[in-house]
């Protein structure tokens, strides 16, 4: 079967039992879903979700492929993202990979529409039926469970949080509460101590990075730093650590993470898990 990607602007073709590769989380649980899991070869280091993808090889990470591993796995096609892994993608080309960039979501919607795209490409559209059925069930039970004014904030070398064209903005703003940085026209932004204390968030949700600890006492301590004392989330103690992956994973499960969301802020819980550590 032939296939066209509107990034790449070339054509792929794609036998009927591909071997499949996948450089990106989100793609990695797509082909989870969409019950093309035998066909799955080899994943990036990131890919945790599900937690059977550690069992897979690994062949790099998100922006460095390990192109005698990847050679070794003969795949038929190599799926990645667009953004950061824009160079990577055409860098598998000039070498002469069948890659396929599935683009970044900016909603929910996109998420769904990835599932349906990469389940378009393996000829598994009636699984991505029954996948979307699911996301949209759960997506329905979180709408408008929440209220107030929401700061997220995740470390990538630094603190970043999401303006208006980012899927974490969107999903946020369907849950009911407020982004502070919804104004921003960007879809990460890094953050101003000064504008985060104006805006005066009621709820902070801080995810951690891979391998931090969920340590409470520094995370209020560095917020005090920052000049926060007087924020009502600080304040009030509303402020939710995450497992790394949480939002920050935009495949099929976070759906289900959503609905923990809603139920960890419903109860005022702490600590909310990471997706890969119940998949």
């Amino acid at each position: 079967m032939r296939v066209f990607n509107e990034v790449t602007g070339r054509y792929i073709d794609v036998p009927e039992n591909p071997r499949v590769v996948s450089l990106a989380p989100s793609i990695t649980d797509i082909l989870y879903r969409i019950g093309a899991w035998e066909n799955v070869v080899g994943v990036s280091i990131y890919c945790n979700i599900p937690s059977k993808a550690r069992e897979k090889p690994r062949v790099g990470a998100y922006l460095k492929v390990m192109y005698r591993r990847l050679e070794e796995l003969e795949p038929d096609i190599v799926f990645t993202t667009t953004g950061a892994q824009r160079q990577t993608t055409f860098e598998l080309l000039e070498k002469g990979y069948n890659v396929y960039p599935v683009k970044l979501p900016v909603s929910p919607g996109g998420i769904i529409e990835n599932t349906f795209e990469v389940a378009g490409v393996l000829n598994r559209v009636d699984e991505a039926v029954r996948a979307s059925k699911e996301m949209v069930a759960r997506l329905e039970k979180v709408r408008d469970r929440l209220s107030g004014k929401v700061y997220y904030e995740i470390d990538l070398g630094g603190p970043v949080t999401a303006g208006r064209y980012s899927y974490i903005h969107a999903i946020l703003e369907h849950m009911g509460l407020k982004n502070i940085y919804g104004s921003e026209a960007s879809p990460w932004i890094q953050p101003s101590n000064e504008y985060v204390a104006q805006k005066n968030p009621e709820i902070i949700l801080y995810e951690l990075k891979p391998g931090e600890e969920p340590d409470r006492e520094k995370v209020l301590r560095m917020f005090r730093e920052r000049g926060w004392s007087g924020v009502e989330a600080v304040k009030n103690g509303r402020i939710l650590l995450m497992g790394p992956d949480t939002l920050a994973h935009y495949g099929p499960e976070l759906f289900h993470t959503l609905e923990r969301l809603v139920e960890a802020l419903e109860k005022g819980l702490e600590y909310l898990e990471s997706p890969h550590k119940l998949t």
